[in-house]
């Protein structure tokens, strides 16, 4: 396809990836699909995402058939210009080849997405007004989680942008709240409801187990009978569960949602990108690997705070986003990235930082941010390395 006609064939289809037009010389020699997908790399076409293992790489296959990987944006909740075309255009000058986790309604037409769904509020940053444990065993929990899920696959079974769900996002397993985690609520709920009479039984069974073992008979209820919910209205797309944080993925926990996921969810801790702890999760689980909601700043005059901070300016922050994005898309399990965040919030004590500041103007970082995303792309597609001078830890960039 030559640029004259590229071009043409973007202004008519607006999803198209004009990477032609904006990567180097390796990615000016790939053609797209509408979805993203790259048409050398070929595979059954679906009508919808799926994933396909092909020369020991993982990609997401497009609905025509194509590799690809997700290199995607998320929070769009901040925007103060309600111009969606007018942000999937920027987002696609910036590199990115999909949207956001949240699967704003908006989005569903324009681009790929992914959608959240939040089975139970344990999320690590929810106020404790809004954090609750509850009883997966419980009829009433059940029916309220039921409908929780076909209201959004419903909506969204026959959307051929959506990649997939996500379950709870950085999901509270190995910790507490002001004293109670999910041994202790599970200990202290009445006798007779549908969890205690559960923990009663286990306890009875497994005179000898670690209390703590009983995180996976939670995990088993909760996630076979959220995987029964999601497919009675969506037998089309992906499943990735929970938005695992890096450090609380307890694994008699990770065990228990591995048959009902294609793909397995985290959100890094790690400053750098952590080849071994990545390279682990693959080899212990044999689950292709999506990076949920990457958070990385820096510093700015206004706020030198910032959440996630990797860097101390723009100039370095640059150099440290091409590390982290190339070596991730880099691994042959990476199918997906996304980054935090589309523009900028303020929360209490810092900023948590997008491209766009909140008087939309774009922080000077766009053009390394955009260099860096085509870089990985090109990597991901080409199955080459960015080499052990990306194997660093937490340094200085």
């Amino acid at each position: 396809m030559s640029v004259h006609t590229w071009i043409h064939f973007l202004t008519v289809q607006f999803l198209l990836f004009p990477i032609l037009l904006l990567g180097g010389q390796a990615m000016a020699d790939m053609e797209f699909d509408a979805y993203g997908g790259n048409t050398a790399i070929k595979a059954e076409a679906t009508g919808f995402f799926h994933i396909q293992q092909l020369d020991g790489r993982y990609f997401l296959i497009t609905p025509e058939g194509h590799g690809y990987r997700a290199l995607g944006i998320n929070h769009f909740h901040m925007m103060t210009n309600r111009d969606f075309d007018g942000a999937i255009r920027k987002i696609r000058s910036w590199g990115f080849n999909a949207g956001c986790y949240q699967g704003p309604r908006w989005m569903w037409n324009r681009y790929p997405l992914t959608k959240g769904i939040n089975l139970v509020p344990i999320n690590q940053w929810l106020p404790d007004d809004r954090y609750a444990y509850k009883d997966v065993f419980e009829v009433s929990f059940l029916a309220q989680l039921e409908e929780e899920i076909r209201g959004t696959a419903e909506a969204l079974r026959d959307n051929p942008n959506l990649i997939g769900y996500f379950w709870t996002d950085i999901p509270n397993w190995k910790g507490d709240r002001h004293g109670e985690d999910w041994i202790s609520f599970y200990q202290n709920l009445p006798p007779e409801s549908a969890g205690g009479q559960v923990w009663a039984s286990w306890k009875q069974e497994n005179p000898g187990a670690t209390e703590t073992d009983f995180l996976a008979v939670i995990a088993r209820q909760l996630y076979a009978k959220a995987y029964a919910f999601l497919r009675k209205y969506d037998q089309n797309h992906l499943l990735f569960g929970d938005r695992y944080h890096e450090i609380d993925m307890p694994d008699h926990v990770v065990r228990e949602i591995l048959p009902y996921i294609d793909a397995i969810a985290i959100q890094p801790t790690s400053r750098e990108f952590n080849f071994e702890f990545f390279d682990m999760v693959y080899e212990r689980y044999g689950k292709p690997i999506y990076i949920a909601d990457h958070v990385s700043s820096f510093a700015t005059e206004e706020y030198p705070v910032t959440m996630g901070q990797a860097a101390k300016d723009p100039e370095s922050y640059m150099a440290y986003y091409h590390r982290y994005v190339t070596a991730a898309l880099s691994r042959p399990y990476m199918i997906g990235y996304n980054k935090c965040q589309y523009q900028d919030q303020v929360v209490p004590g810092m900023l948590k930082q997008g491209l766009l500041q909140q008087n939309e103007e774009p922080y000077p970082v766009l053009d390394g941010v955009r260099a860096a995303n085509f870089k990985a792309l090109e990597y991901a597609y080409s199955g080459t390395e960015p080499g052990n001078m990306f194997r660093q830890s937490n340094t200085e960039p």
